[in-house]
C-alpha cells in the first residue's frame, strides 16, 4: 500500500481527460490516487467506498463504470478495479521489487481483468504463468492434501458441463445471462478442448478460467464489454423495477370512516360534525 501516488501535470491537457466531465474527473482521481492502489494497477475496491470516499451517489458511479471510463476497467462480480495506464506512470523503482509486487497481485487478486493487463503489458506474461505452475507444482504432500479438499469441497457442488468443465449452476447460469446461451457453449466448449489437450492444466476454477481469458478468446473484447454493459444495466433496471414494486404495496391509504368514528368514541373523541 503505497502512501504517495504521482500525478503528471500533462493529465489536464489530455485530450480524453480534457472530455471528462467534473464527476469522472474526480472519479478518475480517486481511482489512482486512493490507499488501495498496487503496482499493477489492479486491485479490489467497492463501489460502496467509492461512493463513501469521493460523496458521489452509488449510482452515478455505477453509471460511470458500467459506461466506460478510457483506461479504466471494473469487474462487478468480483469489486477489483483496473487502471490500465497506472503501471506505465507509476512503475518506478528497482524492476525486481516490481515484478514481485505484481507476483503478489496475481496470486492473490482473483479477477479475469488480468487477461487485459497481460495484452497491455505482455512482457510479464511468462513470468505470471510461471506463477500459476508454483502454485500447482508444489510438494507431493501438499498436492495430495489439496486435491482431496479439491474433491471433497471445492467440486461437490459442481456439475458436469463437459468432459473436463466443471461449475455450479448459478456460476453456468450467470454467463448465460451475461453472454447468452449460444456464446455460453461455445465457452464450454472451448476450455474443454483446452484442457482435453492437455491434462496438466487444471484451474481452481473453471467458471473465472472462463471469466479469464475463454470470453474475450471467443467472442472479443469489444463484444464483451458489450454484453457486460447490457447486463449490469438489466441488473439496475431490475433493482428499480423491484424497489418500485415495494413502494406501491406501501401506499398509504385513509382508514374507512366507520372504522374511524369507532376509533373517536373509544378515545373519547367528538367530532365538530357532532356538535
Amino acid at each position: 500500500m503505497a502512501k504517495y501516488r504521482p500525478i503528471y501535470t500533462s493529465i489536464w491537457k489530455d485530450p480524453t481527460f480534457e472530455d471528462y466531465k467534473p464527476i469522472m474527473k474526480l472519479i478518475f482521481i480517486y481511482l489512482v490516487t486512493n490507499e488501495s492502489t498496487t503496482e499493477s494497477g489492479i486491485y479490489p475496491i467497492t463501489i460502496k467506498t467509492i461512493s463513501n470516499e469521493t460523496g458521489i451517489p452509488i449510482k452515478t458511479i455505477e453509471q460511470q463504470l458500467s459506461n466506460g471510463l478510457k483506461n479504466v476497467v471494473y469487474d462487478f462480480d468480483n469489486n477489483f478495479v483496473f487502471i490500465k495506464n497506472f503501471l506505465k506512470y507509476n512503475g518506478g523503482g528497482r524492476p525486481d521489487l516490481l515484478q514481485k509486487s505484481i507476483e503478489k497481485n496475481y496470486k492473490n487478486f482473483n479477477t479475469p481483468l488480468w487477461n487485459e493487463f497481460i495484452q497491455i503489458y505482455p512482457k510479464y506474461s511468462e513470468n505470471l504463468q510461471t506463477v500459476d505452475k508454483q502454485l500447482i507444482n508444489r510438494s507431493k504432500q501438499v498436492a495430495s492434501i489439496s486435491n482431496t479438499i479439491s474433491i471433497s469441497n471445492t467440486n461437490a457442488n459442481k456439475n458436469p458441463y463437459a468432459e473436463f468443465v466443471l461449475m455450479t449452476p448459478e456460476e453456468y447460469q450467470k454467463l448465460i445471462d451475461k453472454y447468452g446461451e449460444t456464446n455460453t457453449k461455445k465457452f464450454i466448449e472451448k476450455l474443454n478442448n483446452t484442457k482435453g489437450a492437455n491434462k496438466k492444466l487444471k484451474y481452481d476454477s473453471d467458471y473465472f478460467a472462463i471469466l479469464k481469458w475463454v470470453v474475450e478468446a471467443i467472442i472479443g473484447e469489444d463484444k464483451k464489454k458489450e454484453l457486460e454493459r447490457n447486463y449490469q444495466i438489466g441488473i439496475r433496471k431490475e433493482k428499480e423495477r423491484i424497489k418500485e414494486k415495494k413502494e406501491e404495496e406501501f401506499e398509504y391509504k385513509p382508514i374507512p370512516p366507520k372504522i374511524k368514528e369507532q376509533i373517536h368514541k373509544v378515545l373519547n373523541i367528538t367530532n365538530k360534525e357532532d356538535k
